[in-house]
Protein backbone atom coordinates (compact mmCIF):
# COMPACT_ATOMS: atom_id res chain seq x y z
CA UNK A 1 0.00 0.00 0.00
CA UNK A 2 1.23 3.45 -1.03
CA UNK A 3 1.91 6.16 1.54
CA UNK A 4 -1.48 7.91 0.69
CA UNK A 5 -3.19 5.60 0.71
CA UNK A 6 -2.01 4.44 4.29
CA UNK A 7 -2.81 8.08 5.79
CA UNK A 8 -6.18 7.98 4.21
CA UNK A 9 -6.83 4.85 6.12
CA UNK A 10 -5.73 5.99 9.51
CA UNK A 11 -7.87 9.29 9.17
CA UNK A 12 -10.42 7.27 8.21
CA UNK A 13 -10.06 4.84 10.91
CA UNK A 14 -9.61 7.96 13.54
CA UNK A 15 -13.08 9.62 12.31
CA UNK A 16 -14.80 6.11 12.46
CA UNK A 17 -13.72 5.11 15.75
CA UNK A 18 -15.05 8.05 17.08
CA UNK A 19 -18.37 7.86 15.53
CA UNK A 20 -18.63 4.30 16.68
CA UNK A 21 -18.96 5.77 20.29
CA UNK A 22 -22.32 7.28 19.65
CA UNK A 23 -23.80 4.17 17.97
CA UNK A 24 -26.66 2.69 19.77
CA UNK A 25 -27.05 -0.49 21.09
CA UNK A 26 -29.88 -2.46 18.90
CA UNK A 27 -33.10 -3.77 20.99
CA UNK A 28 -33.03 -7.72 19.80
CA UNK A 29 -34.62 -10.59 21.81
CA UNK A 30 -32.24 -12.94 20.41
CA UNK A 31 -35.72 -15.19 18.99
CA UNK A 32 -37.46 -14.78 15.67
CA UNK A 33 -39.77 -17.30 13.55
CA UNK A 34 -38.95 -17.27 9.76
CA UNK A 35 -42.37 -18.84 8.94
CA UNK A 36 -45.10 -17.66 10.95
CA UNK A 37 -44.61 -14.37 12.17
CA UNK A 38 -46.40 -11.39 13.77
CA UNK A 39 -45.62 -8.64 10.92
CA UNK A 40 -48.21 -6.58 9.31
CA UNK A 41 -46.43 -7.01 5.54
CA UNK A 42 -47.74 -10.38 4.37
CA UNK A 43 -45.86 -10.28 1.10
CA UNK A 44 -42.63 -10.02 2.92
CA UNK A 45 -39.86 -13.19 2.49
CA UNK A 46 -40.47 -14.88 6.23
CA UNK A 47 -36.89 -15.39 6.41
CA UNK A 48 -35.96 -11.75 6.37
CA UNK A 49 -39.14 -10.93 9.15
CA UNK A 50 -38.44 -10.25 12.53
CA UNK A 51 -40.95 -10.06 14.90
CA UNK A 52 -41.22 -7.43 17.47
CA UNK A 53 -39.70 -7.95 20.89
CA UNK A 54 -42.52 -6.40 23.25
CA UNK A 55 -44.69 -9.04 21.24
CA UNK A 56 -42.55 -12.16 20.47
CA UNK A 57 -43.46 -13.89 24.35
CA UNK A 58 -46.69 -13.67 23.44
CA UNK A 59 -47.44 -14.33 20.00
CA UNK A 60 -44.81 -16.59 18.72
CA UNK A 61 -45.70 -20.41 18.21
CA UNK A 62 -43.21 -23.34 19.86
CA UNK A 63 -40.79 -23.18 17.30
CA UNK A 64 -38.13 -21.09 16.87
CA UNK A 65 -34.58 -20.25 15.71
CA UNK A 66 -32.39 -19.05 17.48
CA UNK A 67 -30.60 -15.91 16.00
CA UNK A 68 -26.69 -15.12 16.43
CA UNK A 69 -25.86 -12.86 19.15
CA UNK A 70 -24.94 -9.35 19.05
CA UNK A 71 -21.74 -8.06 18.77
CA UNK A 72 -20.37 -6.14 20.52
CA UNK A 73 -18.46 -3.08 19.72
CA UNK A 74 -15.14 -3.57 20.83
CA UNK A 75 -15.04 -6.63 18.91
CA UNK A 76 -14.90 -5.45 15.26
CA UNK A 77 -12.29 -2.64 16.44
CA UNK A 78 -9.22 -4.50 15.69
CA UNK A 79 -11.12 -5.05 12.11
CA UNK A 80 -11.90 -1.68 10.91
CA UNK A 81 -8.46 0.07 9.87
CA UNK A 82 -8.18 -3.22 7.76
CA UNK A 83 -11.36 -3.12 6.37
CA UNK A 84 -10.42 0.39 5.19
CA UNK A 85 -7.42 -0.08 3.95
CA UNK A 86 -9.04 -2.94 1.57
CA UNK A 87 -11.58 -0.69 0.55
CA UNK A 88 -9.42 1.98 -0.43
CA UNK A 89 -7.18 -0.36 -2.05
CA UNK A 90 -10.03 -1.38 -4.56
CA UNK A 91 -11.44 2.11 -4.59
CA UNK A 92 -8.05 2.72 -5.96
CA UNK A 93 -7.74 0.04 -8.64
CA UNK A 94 -11.33 0.68 -9.88
CA UNK A 95 -9.69 4.13 -10.16
CA UNK A 96 -6.90 2.78 -12.57
CA UNK A 97 -9.05 0.18 -14.53
CA UNK A 98 -11.62 3.44 -15.52
CA UNK A 99 -8.35 5.45 -16.76
CA UNK A 100 -6.76 2.73 -18.70
CA UNK A 101 -10.80 1.59 -20.56
CA UNK A 102 -10.46 -1.82 -18.92
CA UNK A 103 -13.21 -3.86 -17.47
CA UNK A 104 -12.20 -4.88 -13.77
CA UNK A 105 -10.35 -9.21 -14.20
CA UNK A 106 -12.42 -9.80 -11.20
CA UNK A 107 -16.17 -8.45 -11.38
CA UNK A 108 -17.27 -7.65 -8.14
CA UNK A 109 -19.89 -10.32 -6.63
CA UNK A 110 -22.70 -8.88 -4.61
CA UNK A 111 -22.94 -11.09 -1.05
CA UNK A 112 -24.55 -9.88 1.91
CA UNK A 113 -24.62 -12.78 4.05
CA UNK A 114 -27.01 -15.17 2.20
CA UNK A 115 -27.11 -15.46 -1.61
CA UNK A 116 -30.29 -13.75 -2.95
CA UNK A 117 -32.16 -15.56 -5.51
CA UNK A 118 -32.22 -12.76 -8.04
CA UNK A 119 -28.81 -11.90 -8.94
CA UNK A 120 -27.28 -8.82 -8.39
CA UNK A 121 -24.45 -9.13 -10.52
CA UNK A 122 -23.33 -10.57 -13.77
CA UNK A 123 -21.58 -13.82 -11.77
CA UNK A 124 -23.53 -15.52 -8.82
CA UNK A 125 -20.39 -17.75 -7.64
CA UNK A 126 -20.61 -17.15 -3.80
CA UNK A 127 -16.53 -17.09 -3.43
CA UNK A 128 -16.78 -20.11 -1.39
CA UNK A 129 -13.33 -21.80 -0.25
CA UNK A 130 -14.30 -24.96 -1.33
CA UNK A 131 -16.87 -27.76 -1.45
CA UNK A 132 -17.16 -31.14 -0.26
CA UNK A 133 -17.70 -33.39 -3.23
CA UNK A 134 -18.01 -37.12 -4.57
CA UNK A 135 -15.24 -37.61 -7.26
CA UNK A 136 -15.89 -41.06 -9.08
CA UNK A 137 -13.12 -42.98 -9.19
CA UNK A 138 -10.79 -43.87 -11.32
CA UNK A 139 -11.21 -41.01 -13.53
CA UNK A 140 -11.51 -42.83 -16.82
CA UNK A 141 -13.34 -46.13 -17.41
CA UNK A 142 -11.47 -48.94 -17.44
CA UNK A 143 -12.79 -52.73 -18.78
CA UNK A 144 -10.74 -54.33 -16.30
CA UNK A 145 -12.16 -52.39 -12.88
CA UNK A 146 -15.38 -51.09 -11.45
CA UNK A 147 -15.98 -47.24 -10.55
CA UNK A 148 -17.18 -45.88 -7.30
CA UNK A 149 -17.52 -43.03 -5.88
CA UNK A 150 -15.17 -41.55 -3.31
CA UNK A 151 -15.21 -38.38 -0.99
CA UNK A 152 -13.03 -35.49 -1.73
CA UNK A 153 -13.20 -31.91 -0.96
CA UNK A 154 -12.37 -29.48 -3.71
CA UNK A 155 -11.10 -25.98 -4.24
CA UNK A 156 -10.94 -23.91 -7.07
CA UNK A 157 -7.84 -21.37 -7.33
CA UNK A 158 -7.28 -18.60 -9.68
CA UNK A 159 -5.89 -18.92 -12.95
CA UNK A 160 -8.67 -22.62 -13.04
CA UNK A 161 -6.60 -25.04 -10.97
CA UNK A 162 -8.37 -27.65 -9.28
CA UNK A 163 -7.01 -28.99 -6.01
CA UNK A 164 -8.75 -31.96 -4.57
CA UNK A 165 -8.02 -32.91 -0.74
CA UNK A 166 -8.83 -36.33 1.16
CA UNK A 167 -10.97 -33.92 3.60
CA UNK A 168 -11.13 -30.57 4.30
CA UNK A 169 -7.99 -28.71 6.43
CA UNK A 170 -5.61 -30.72 4.91
CA UNK A 171 -2.24 -28.79 4.43
CA UNK A 172 -1.03 -30.48 0.70
CA UNK A 173 -4.04 -31.59 -1.68
CA UNK A 174 -3.46 -35.35 -3.51
CA UNK A 175 -3.92 -34.03 -6.77
CA UNK A 176 -4.57 -31.11 -8.91
CA UNK A 177 -5.90 -30.38 -12.38
CA UNK A 178 -5.49 -27.40 -14.48
CA UNK A 179 -8.45 -26.12 -16.41
CA UNK A 180 -7.65 -25.06 -19.92
CA UNK A 181 -9.71 -23.22 -22.66
CA UNK A 182 -11.14 -26.74 -24.59
CA UNK A 183 -12.24 -27.74 -21.83
CA UNK A 184 -16.47 -27.89 -21.04
CA UNK A 185 -18.66 -28.56 -18.51
CA UNK A 186 -21.37 -31.52 -19.89
CA UNK A 187 -24.97 -30.96 -18.69
CA UNK A 188 -26.24 -32.05 -15.16
CA UNK A 189 -27.75 -35.33 -14.78
CA UNK A 190 -29.24 -36.59 -11.27
CA UNK A 191 -28.17 -40.50 -11.27
CA UNK A 192 -28.32 -43.05 -9.00
CA UNK A 193 -25.61 -43.30 -5.66
CA UNK A 194 -26.98 -45.42 -3.58
CA UNK A 195 -30.06 -47.32 -2.17
CA UNK A 196 -29.96 -44.05 -0.02
CA UNK A 197 -30.98 -41.88 -2.53
CA UNK A 198 -29.49 -40.03 -6.14
CA UNK A 199 -26.82 -37.51 -6.44
CA UNK A 200 -26.16 -34.66 -8.75
CA UNK A 201 -23.41 -35.21 -11.76
CA UNK A 202 -21.58 -32.95 -14.10
CA UNK A 203 -18.35 -34.02 -15.68
CA UNK A 204 -15.87 -32.50 -17.08
CA UNK A 205 -14.28 -33.11 -20.65
CA UNK A 206 -12.12 -32.40 -22.95
CA UNK A 207 -13.39 -31.12 -26.24
CA UNK A 208 -11.95 -31.38 -29.87
CA UNK A 209 -13.86 -30.75 -33.13
CA UNK A 210 -12.57 -32.95 -36.36
CA UNK A 211 -14.19 -31.79 -40.01
CA UNK A 212 -15.70 -34.31 -42.01
CA UNK A 213 -14.92 -33.81 -45.98
CA UNK A 214 -16.20 -37.11 -46.86
CA UNK A 215 -20.06 -36.39 -46.07
CA UNK A 216 -22.34 -34.53 -47.08
CA UNK A 217 -23.51 -31.85 -46.02
CA UNK A 218 -19.87 -31.41 -44.37
CA UNK A 219 -19.19 -30.28 -41.07
CA UNK A 220 -17.25 -30.27 -37.63
CA UNK A 221 -17.89 -33.40 -35.25
CA UNK A 222 -17.19 -33.21 -31.32
CA UNK A 223 -14.93 -35.56 -29.45
CA UNK A 224 -15.02 -35.59 -26.46
CA UNK A 225 -12.81 -36.88 -23.49
CA UNK A 226 -14.10 -37.11 -19.72
CA UNK A 227 -11.58 -35.66 -17.61
CA UNK A 228 -13.66 -35.22 -14.13
CA UNK A 229 -16.60 -36.55 -12.74
CA UNK A 230 -18.12 -34.88 -9.72
CA UNK A 231 -21.12 -35.06 -7.60
CA UNK A 232 -22.50 -33.80 -4.32
CA UNK A 233 -26.02 -34.70 -2.78
CA UNK A 234 -26.65 -30.42 -2.14
CA UNK A 235 -28.16 -28.77 -5.06
CA UNK A 236 -27.14 -25.93 -3.72
CA UNK A 237 -23.63 -26.45 -3.80
CA UNK A 238 -23.80 -27.97 -6.90
CA UNK A 239 -25.25 -25.02 -8.87
CA UNK A 240 -22.63 -22.86 -7.14
CA UNK A 241 -19.92 -25.51 -8.22
CA UNK A 242 -20.95 -25.33 -11.77
CA UNK A 243 -21.18 -21.58 -11.69
CA UNK A 244 -17.72 -21.00 -9.90
CA UNK A 245 -16.40 -23.33 -12.97
CA UNK A 246 -17.96 -21.98 -15.85
CA UNK A 247 -16.66 -18.30 -14.56
CA UNK A 248 -13.66 -19.31 -14.35
CA UNK A 249 -13.24 -21.22 -17.76
CA UNK A 250 -14.38 -17.66 -18.84
CA UNK A 251 -11.21 -15.72 -17.37
CA UNK A 252 -8.81 -17.89 -18.81
CA UNK A 253 -6.71 -16.34 -21.55
CA UNK A 254 -6.75 -18.40 -25.48
CA UNK A 255 -4.51 -20.33 -26.52
CA UNK A 256 -2.11 -19.27 -29.22
CA UNK A 257 -1.62 -22.18 -31.52
CA UNK A 258 -1.38 -22.78 -35.68
CA UNK A 259 -4.75 -22.74 -36.91
CA UNK A 260 -6.03 -25.28 -38.88
CA UNK A 261 -7.60 -25.25 -42.72
CA UNK A 262 -10.93 -25.92 -43.19
CA UNK A 263 -12.98 -26.58 -46.29
CA UNK A 264 -16.43 -25.53 -44.91
CA UNK A 265 -15.53 -22.27 -42.67
CA UNK A 266 -18.34 -22.07 -39.84
CA UNK A 267 -19.06 -19.29 -37.09
CA UNK A 268 -21.37 -20.13 -34.51
CA UNK A 269 -23.24 -18.09 -31.90
CA UNK A 270 -25.59 -19.17 -29.25
CA UNK A 271 -27.45 -16.97 -26.71
CA UNK A 272 -28.90 -17.93 -23.71
CA UNK A 273 -31.03 -15.72 -21.51
CA UNK A 274 -30.79 -16.91 -17.88
CA UNK A 275 -34.08 -15.33 -16.80
CA UNK A 276 -34.14 -14.73 -12.57
CA UNK A 277 -37.99 -13.92 -11.18
CA UNK A 278 -39.79 -13.54 -7.91
CA UNK A 279 -43.36 -14.38 -7.66
CA UNK A 280 -45.98 -12.56 -5.26
CA UNK A 281 -48.80 -14.48 -3.84
CA UNK A 282 -50.94 -13.92 -6.89
CA UNK A 283 -48.69 -15.08 -8.84
CA UNK A 284 -47.45 -11.48 -10.70
CA UNK A 285 -43.96 -10.84 -10.72
CA UNK A 286 -42.63 -8.67 -8.40
CA UNK A 287 -38.74 -8.62 -9.24
CA UNK A 288 -36.89 -9.97 -12.44
CA UNK A 289 -33.14 -9.81 -14.13
CA UNK A 290 -31.95 -11.27 -16.76
CA UNK A 291 -28.50 -12.85 -17.58
CA UNK A 292 -27.48 -12.68 -21.03
CA UNK A 293 -24.18 -15.64 -21.97
CA UNK A 294 -23.42 -15.27 -25.51
CA UNK A 295 -21.21 -18.25 -26.75
CA UNK A 296 -18.84 -18.90 -29.97
CA UNK A 297 -17.25 -21.67 -31.49
CA UNK A 298 -15.51 -20.67 -34.77
CA UNK A 299 -14.11 -22.54 -37.97
CA UNK A 300 -12.18 -19.90 -39.75
CA UNK A 301 -9.02 -19.62 -41.38
CA UNK A 302 -6.49 -17.31 -41.26
CA UNK A 303 -6.57 -14.43 -38.74
CA UNK A 304 -9.47 -12.57 -40.01
CA UNK A 305 -11.37 -10.95 -37.43
CA UNK A 306 -14.64 -11.51 -36.48
CA UNK A 307 -17.47 -8.72 -35.58
CA UNK A 308 -20.99 -9.00 -33.54
CA UNK A 309 -23.81 -6.05 -33.55
CA UNK A 310 -26.77 -6.76 -31.16
CA UNK A 311 -29.77 -4.23 -31.43
CA UNK A 312 -28.25 -2.04 -28.58
CA UNK A 313 -29.74 1.18 -27.95
CA UNK A 314 -26.15 3.12 -27.70
CA UNK A 315 -25.58 1.42 -31.31
CA UNK A 316 -28.85 2.77 -32.61
CA UNK A 317 -27.85 6.20 -31.57
CA UNK A 318 -24.31 6.60 -32.73
CA UNK A 319 -24.48 4.44 -35.57
CA UNK A 320 -26.14 6.29 -38.71
CA UNK A 321 -26.45 2.51 -40.40
CA UNK A 322 -29.45 1.76 -37.93
CA UNK A 323 -30.62 5.50 -37.29
CA UNK A 324 -34.11 4.50 -40.01
CA UNK A 325 -35.04 2.06 -37.62
CA UNK A 326 -37.58 2.21 -34.70
CA UNK A 327 -36.00 2.09 -30.94
CA UNK A 328 -39.01 -0.09 -29.37
CA UNK A 329 -36.62 -3.54 -30.41
CA UNK A 330 -33.28 -2.45 -29.14
CA UNK A 331 -32.43 -2.96 -25.76
CA UNK A 332 -29.87 -0.91 -23.41
CA UNK A 333 -27.37 -2.80 -21.86
CA UNK A 334 -26.09 -1.95 -18.46
CA UNK A 335 -23.59 -4.46 -17.21
CA UNK A 336 -21.21 -6.43 -19.36
CA UNK A 337 -17.98 -8.35 -19.28
CA UNK A 338 -15.93 -9.53 -21.86
CA UNK A 339 -13.62 -12.43 -22.95
CA UNK A 340 -10.19 -11.66 -23.31
CA UNK A 341 -10.27 -12.40 -27.24
CA UNK A 342 -12.75 -9.42 -27.65
CA UNK A 343 -11.39 -5.86 -27.72
CA UNK A 344 -13.01 -3.88 -25.09
CA UNK A 345 -11.61 -0.71 -26.33
CA UNK A 346 -13.72 -0.96 -29.79
CA UNK A 347 -16.80 -1.42 -27.74
CA UNK A 348 -16.82 1.39 -26.34
CA UNK A 349 -16.00 3.57 -29.47
CA UNK A 350 -18.32 2.20 -31.93
CA UNK A 351 -20.48 -0.60 -29.48
CA UNK A 352 -19.07 -3.05 -32.40
CA UNK A 353 -17.91 -6.07 -30.44
CA UNK A 354 -14.46 -7.37 -32.64
CA UNK A 355 -12.79 -10.40 -31.36
CA UNK A 356 -10.27 -12.88 -32.44
CA UNK A 357 -11.59 -15.95 -31.61
CA UNK A 358 -9.57 -19.23 -31.10
CA UNK A 359 -9.19 -22.06 -33.49
CA UNK A 360 -12.27 -24.88 -32.61
CA UNK A 361 -12.67 -23.64 -29.40
CA UNK A 362 -16.27 -23.11 -27.62
CA UNK A 363 -15.69 -19.95 -25.42
CA UNK A 364 -18.52 -17.25 -23.45
CA UNK A 365 -17.60 -14.27 -25.77
CA UNK A 366 -19.13 -12.03 -23.36
CA UNK A 367 -22.12 -11.85 -20.38
CA UNK A 368 -24.46 -8.76 -19.70
CA UNK A 369 -28.19 -7.41 -18.37
CA UNK A 370 -30.15 -5.16 -19.30
CA UNK A 371 -31.99 -2.40 -17.93
CA UNK A 372 -35.56 -3.03 -18.89
CA UNK A 373 -36.85 -6.61 -19.11
CA UNK A 374 -39.92 -7.78 -20.44
CA UNK A 375 -41.18 -9.80 -17.74
CA UNK A 376 -44.08 -12.17 -19.56
CA UNK A 377 -44.07 -15.39 -18.30
CA UNK A 378 -45.34 -18.50 -20.73
CA UNK A 379 -47.52 -19.30 -17.85
CA UNK A 380 -48.96 -18.01 -14.30
CA UNK A 381 -48.07 -19.87 -11.04
CA UNK A 382 -49.53 -20.01 -7.86
CA UNK A 383 -48.93 -22.10 -4.53
CA UNK A 384 -50.86 -22.18 -1.69
CA UNK A 385 -50.47 -23.53 1.90
CA UNK A 386 -53.50 -24.47 4.39
CA UNK A 387 -52.89 -25.91 7.46
CA UNK A 388 -56.23 -27.32 9.99
CA UNK A 389 -55.00 -28.27 12.47
CA UNK A 390 -52.75 -31.73 12.33
CA UNK A 391 -53.24 -31.56 8.38
CA UNK A 392 -51.59 -29.86 6.16
CA UNK A 393 -52.07 -29.47 2.05
CA UNK A 394 -49.96 -27.78 -0.34
CA UNK A 395 -50.85 -26.85 -3.67
CA UNK A 396 -49.15 -25.53 -6.44
CA UNK A 397 -51.70 -23.98 -10.16
CA UNK A 398 -49.65 -23.68 -13.33
CA UNK A 399 -51.90 -21.41 -16.42
CA UNK A 400 -50.72 -21.09 -19.92
CA UNK A 401 -50.55 -17.41 -20.16
CA UNK A 402 -52.84 -16.42 -23.33
CA UNK A 403 -50.00 -14.52 -25.69
CA UNK A 404 -47.98 -17.87 -25.22
CA UNK A 405 -50.77 -20.06 -26.47
CA UNK A 406 -51.52 -17.46 -28.91
CA UNK A 407 -48.05 -18.21 -30.15
CA UNK A 408 -47.90 -21.40 -30.05
CA UNK A 409 -50.52 -21.57 -33.32
CA UNK A 410 -47.71 -19.23 -34.91
CA UNK A 411 -44.79 -21.60 -33.96
CA UNK A 412 -45.38 -25.23 -32.83
CA UNK A 413 -42.06 -25.94 -31.75
CA UNK A 414 -41.66 -23.02 -29.19
CA UNK A 415 -42.93 -24.82 -26.15
CA UNK A 416 -41.37 -25.10 -22.45
CA UNK A 417 -39.92 -28.30 -21.92
CA UNK A 418 -37.53 -29.61 -18.69
CA UNK A 419 -40.50 -28.16 -16.50
CA UNK A 420 -39.25 -28.47 -12.84
CA UNK A 421 -41.43 -27.66 -9.82
CA UNK A 422 -39.95 -27.88 -6.74
CA UNK A 423 -42.22 -27.98 -3.49
CA UNK A 424 -40.30 -27.84 -0.10
CA UNK A 425 -41.07 -30.23 2.51
CA UNK A 426 -39.28 -30.66 5.14
CA UNK A 427 -36.48 -33.84 6.31
CA UNK A 428 -38.79 -34.33 9.25
CA UNK A 429 -41.78 -35.24 7.42
CA UNK A 430 -40.38 -37.82 5.29
CA UNK A 431 -40.61 -41.05 7.47
CA UNK A 432 -40.39 -44.46 5.60
CA UNK A 433 -40.01 -47.47 7.78
CA UNK A 434 -37.72 -50.48 7.10
CA UNK A 435 -41.43 -52.27 6.27
CA UNK A 436 -42.58 -49.76 3.56
CA UNK A 437 -39.27 -50.33 2.03
CA UNK A 438 -39.92 -54.29 1.91
CA UNK A 439 -43.46 -53.03 0.59
CA UNK A 440 -41.14 -51.02 -2.65
CA UNK A 441 -42.49 -47.64 -1.28
CA UNK A 442 -39.07 -46.33 -0.52
CA UNK A 443 -39.70 -42.93 -1.72
CA UNK A 444 -42.49 -40.35 -2.30
CA UNK A 445 -44.42 -41.12 -5.49
CA UNK A 446 -47.44 -40.62 -8.25
CA UNK A 447 -47.46 -40.47 -11.48
CA UNK A 448 -50.90 -39.28 -13.33
CA UNK A 449 -53.06 -39.43 -10.26
CA UNK A 450 -51.69 -43.05 -9.10
CA UNK A 451 -51.64 -43.69 -5.49
CA UNK A 452 -49.03 -42.87 -3.37
CA UNK A 453 -48.65 -42.47 0.29
CA UNK A 454 -46.11 -40.85 2.65
CA UNK A 455 -44.46 -43.33 5.20
CA UNK A 456 -47.35 -45.63 5.11
CA UNK A 457 -48.87 -48.19 3.18
CA UNK A 458 -51.53 -47.25 0.95
CA UNK A 459 -55.33 -48.95 0.44
CA UNK A 460 -57.18 -49.55 -2.53
CA UNK A 461 -59.86 -47.13 -1.31
CA UNK A 462 -57.27 -44.67 0.41
CA UNK A 463 -56.92 -41.26 -1.12
CA UNK A 464 -52.99 -40.68 -2.29
CA UNK A 465 -50.99 -38.30 -0.85
CA UNK A 466 -50.13 -36.42 -4.02
CA UNK A 467 -52.03 -36.51 -6.95
CA UNK A 468 -50.85 -34.29 -10.37
CA UNK A 469 -53.00 -33.45 -13.57
CA UNK A 470 -50.07 -34.06 -15.79
CA UNK A 471 -46.50 -35.37 -15.51
CA UNK A 472 -44.81 -37.11 -12.33
CA UNK A 473 -44.40 -36.06 -9.24
CA UNK A 474 -41.76 -37.77 -6.27
CA UNK A 475 -40.02 -36.51 -3.36
CA UNK A 476 -36.37 -36.39 -4.19
CA UNK A 477 -33.37 -36.18 -1.52
CA UNK A 478 -31.45 -34.71 -3.92
CA UNK A 479 -33.41 -31.62 -3.82
CA UNK A 480 -35.10 -32.17 -0.59
CA UNK A 481 -38.14 -31.72 -1.64
CA UNK A 482 -41.32 -32.31 -3.77
CA UNK A 483 -40.59 -32.37 -7.23
CA UNK A 484 -42.89 -32.12 -9.78
CA UNK A 485 -42.17 -33.17 -13.15
CA UNK A 486 -43.27 -31.89 -16.57
CA UNK A 487 -41.98 -33.14 -20.19
CA UNK A 488 -43.52 -30.11 -22.28
CA UNK A 489 -45.72 -27.55 -21.89
CA UNK A 490 -48.49 -27.79 -22.92
CA UNK A 491 -48.73 -31.30 -22.24
CA UNK A 492 -49.55 -33.91 -25.38
CA UNK A 493 -53.62 -34.06 -25.99
CA UNK A 494 -54.24 -31.33 -23.45
CA UNK A 495 -55.77 -28.40 -23.98
CA UNK A 496 -53.11 -25.01 -24.08
CA UNK A 497 -55.42 -23.31 -22.05
CA UNK A 498 -55.81 -25.99 -19.63
CA UNK A 499 -54.99 -25.23 -15.35
CA UNK A 500 -52.48 -27.90 -14.15
CA UNK A 501 -52.64 -28.81 -10.66
CA UNK A 502 -50.48 -30.37 -8.06
CA UNK A 503 -51.78 -31.30 -4.41
CA UNK A 504 -50.16 -32.64 -1.43
CA UNK A 505 -52.14 -33.56 1.74
CA UNK A 506 -50.60 -34.53 4.91
CA UNK A 507 -51.06 -35.46 8.85
CA UNK A 508 -48.78 -34.53 11.01
CA UNK A 509 -47.92 -36.45 13.43
CA UNK A 510 -47.47 -35.78 17.48
CA UNK A 511 -43.75 -35.45 17.15
CA UNK A 512 -43.88 -33.82 13.50
CA UNK A 513 -44.08 -29.47 13.18
CA UNK A 514 -43.65 -26.96 11.34
CA UNK A 515 -39.63 -26.14 11.67
CA UNK A 516 -38.27 -22.91 11.62
CA UNK A 517 -35.74 -23.33 8.47
CA UNK A 518 -37.88 -24.01 6.24
CA UNK A 519 -38.51 -21.65 3.44
CA UNK A 520 -41.61 -20.95 2.32
CA UNK A 521 -40.97 -20.55 -1.54
CA UNK A 522 -41.71 -22.57 -4.44
CA UNK A 523 -39.14 -22.32 -6.89
CA UNK A 524 -39.68 -23.21 -11.12
CA UNK A 525 -37.19 -24.45 -13.83
CA UNK A 526 -37.77 -24.60 -17.22
CA UNK A 527 -36.02 -24.09 -20.83
CA UNK A 528 -37.69 -21.68 -23.96
CA UNK A 529 -35.98 -22.57 -27.43
CA UNK A 530 -36.18 -20.30 -30.18
CA UNK A 531 -36.84 -17.24 -27.23
CA UNK A 532 -34.74 -14.21 -26.12
CA UNK A 533 -36.09 -13.24 -22.71
CA UNK A 534 -33.86 -9.98 -22.66
CA UNK A 535 -34.54 -9.67 -26.07
CA UNK A 536 -31.23 -9.59 -27.63
CA UNK A 537 -31.34 -9.87 -31.69
CA UNK A 538 -27.83 -9.97 -33.82
CA UNK A 539 -27.93 -7.18 -36.36
CA UNK A 540 -24.86 -8.23 -37.89
CA UNK A 541 -22.52 -11.51 -37.78
CA UNK A 542 -19.56 -12.03 -40.15
CA UNK A 543 -15.33 -11.52 -40.55
CA UNK A 544 -13.69 -9.06 -42.37
CA UNK A 545 -12.10 -11.26 -44.97
CA UNK A 546 -14.30 -11.30 -48.21
CA UNK A 547 -14.95 -15.17 -48.07
CA UNK A 548 -17.71 -15.33 -45.13
CA UNK A 549 -18.35 -18.08 -43.26
CA UNK A 550 -21.65 -20.16 -42.66
CA UNK A 551 -23.18 -18.74 -39.81
CA UNK A 552 -25.25 -20.62 -37.42
CA UNK A 553 -27.10 -18.32 -34.50
CA UNK A 554 -28.92 -20.28 -31.64
CA UNK A 555 -30.84 -18.69 -29.06
CA UNK A 556 -32.83 -20.48 -25.97
CA UNK A 557 -34.04 -19.01 -22.64
CA UNK A 558 -33.34 -20.73 -19.11
CA UNK A 559 -36.20 -19.49 -16.51
CA UNK A 560 -36.02 -19.50 -12.74
CA UNK A 561 -38.71 -18.63 -10.37
CA UNK A 562 -39.57 -18.46 -7.09
CA UNK A 563 -43.30 -18.54 -5.99
CA UNK A 564 -44.09 -16.95 -2.91
CA UNK A 565 -46.51 -19.56 -1.12
CA UNK A 566 -50.16 -18.17 -0.01
CA UNK A 567 -50.56 -19.15 3.65
CA UNK A 568 -53.90 -19.90 4.92
CA UNK A 569 -54.98 -21.37 8.42
CA UNK A 570 -58.89 -23.17 8.69
CA UNK A 571 -58.69 -22.47 12.69
CA UNK A 572 -60.84 -24.99 14.71
CA UNK A 573 -62.44 -23.82 18.09
CA UNK A 574 -59.83 -24.91 20.50
CA UNK A 575 -56.79 -23.11 18.43
CA UNK A 576 -55.15 -19.91 19.60
CA UNK A 577 -55.70 -17.32 17.17
CA UNK A 578 -51.87 -15.84 17.58
CA UNK A 579 -50.55 -19.16 16.81
CA UNK A 580 -51.01 -18.54 13.23
CA UNK A 581 -51.15 -14.50 12.85
CA UNK A 582 -49.28 -13.72 9.60
CA UNK A 583 -51.60 -16.47 7.71
CA UNK A 584 -55.39 -15.92 6.29
CA UNK A 585 -57.66 -17.01 8.84
CA UNK A 586 -60.82 -19.01 7.28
Amino acid sequence: MDPGTLSAAQSLFTAEEGLSELRPLRDDSGYSNPFWTDRNQSGSSSSDSEPNSAETSDAHPHFFIRKEKYDPHGSHIDQSFNYICQKLESFQSCDVEERDGSSPEKPVHWQTGAPTFIPRGLFRSQNRDGWPLMLRIPEKKNRMSSRQWGPIYLKLLSGGVLQMYYEKGLEKPFKEFQLHPYCRLSEPKLENCSESGKIHTVKIQHVSYTEKRKCHPKGHEAEMEQMLKLGTTDYSDFTDLVSSIEEELMRLPPHSHQKKHYEEQALGLEIVDNFWGRLGKDGKVVENAVVTHVYCLSFVNGRAECFLALNDLQLHRGNPSYAEETSEDWMEISEHYFHKCVKGNEFQKSRLIKFSPPDACRVELMRFKTLSVNAKLPFSAKAVLTVQGAYVELQAFLNMSPAFTHSLRQDSAQVCQNVLVQVPLPGDWIKVSRTVSLLRQKSLKAKMNRNACLGSVTTADSEPVMQVTVGTVKYENAYGAIVWRISRLPAKNTAPDHPLCFSCKLELGSDQEIPSDWLPFVTMEFDVADTAASGTQVKSLGTESDIQPQKHIVTKAHYHCQVEIERKWIRSDDEDPRKHSDCMTQ
